[in-house]
């Protein structure tokens, strides 16, 4: 029997759908409120990575307050550790 690598389970990521995601701790009533304190720059002319919607960001960062946990637990579903933390930071 050949097993190719497309076959091959993959580990790590839970792909299983919507049906497992957590809910947002914003709803969006809750986010027109402050949507004006983040500022969402233009792209620059040099190019580069495009920005990480604020949003996704800000929810990064009250997974980590409210679950106590560290930055480098994160979960998938949000942008990098880095990324939240600097964002934090600003």
């Amino acid at each position: 029997m050949l097993i190719t690598l497309s076959a091959w389970p993959r580990l790590g990521r839970n792909r299983t759908g919507s049906r497992t995601a957590p809910k947002p701790y914003l709803n969006n009533e809750q986010w027109l409120l402050i949507d004006d304190l983040f500022e969402d720059p233009l792209p620059s002319k040099l190019g580069g990575r495009p920005r990480v919607p604020p949003r996704r960001c800000l929810e990064g960062v009250l997974w980590v307050l409210v679950s106590g946990a560290r930055w480098k637990d994160l979960p998938e579903r949000y942008p990098s550790p880095a990324t939240c933390w600097r964002r934090l930071k600003q």
